[in-house]
């Protein structure tokens, strides 16, 4: 089936976030007395694809931080945001410049699908002057559940007005995958080396960069 528009994940998937965040983990781990570095494989086999709340109390279960979740999640996001607003710290995925050109040339639209809070979607996509790119942007600020339920996607489908089965995911994460998969999307993944040990059996695809993804429009 002719695919009519593309939605894309934004962190890890769209834009290499991935190692900011683990770097605001290990600082907030600093800050709370804890001599330990979390390195690439457990960030992604703990961290990635799962919520802020979510990665807050299992560093507190961990490491018996004593603060609450929501707490850690504040602390974590105000460092975050902090990183995030200077564009320097904010680079594209290999093969997300040919892609988009591709799909400008087409004339497919395109869409966010993101579990991340809008102020930060935004921000990043400012920041990488790539706004203007997107028909549809809904983040985590606009559902009722986070990925793995499928609602980013549901959301992002109506608002481009393309049925779903039409419409193709690219996910870097199982979750993600997931999320599309039960949304009824097509679902490419493209896994970086936080995700690559999941298990992604549930996309139509897997890719080593997002030019691969042109091959399966």
């Amino acid at each position: 089936m002719q695919t009519q528009a593309v939605i894309f994940d934004l962190d890890g998937l769209l834009v290499d976030t991935e190692p900011l965040h683990r770097r605001v983990f290990n600082a907030t781990l600093a800050r709370h007395g804890v001599a330990y570095e979390i390195q690439d494989e457990e960030f992604g086999r703990e961290f990635v694809g799962i919520s802020q709340c979510e990665n807050s109390e299992y560093l507190i279960a961990r490491f018996g931080i004593r603060a609450s979740a929501d707490e850690l999640s504040r602390e974590h996001r105000a460092e975050y945001e902090r990183i995030i607003a200077d564009p320097k710290n904010l680079m594209l995925m290999p093969g997300a410049s040919i892609l988009f050109d591709e799909l400008q040339r087409r004339g497919a639209p395109m869409a966010i699908a993101s579990g991340s809070p809008r102020g930060q979607v935004e921000a990043i996509l400012r920041g990488l002057s790539i706004t203007a790119l997107f028909r549809a942007i809904v983040t985590g600020s606009d559902v009722a559940n986070l990925k793995p339920a499928p609602d980013a996607y549901w959301r992002a489908c109506a608002e481009l007005r393309v049925d779903a089965a039409r419409c193709l995911a690219l996910e870097d994460s199982a979750a993600g995958a997931a999320a599309a998969k039960a949304a009824g999307l097509r679902v490419i993944v493209v896994p970086n080396r936080y995700t690559r040990h999941q298990d992604l059996a549930l996309a139509d695809a897997r890719v080593n960069d997002l030019a691969q993804v042109k091959e399966f429009l």
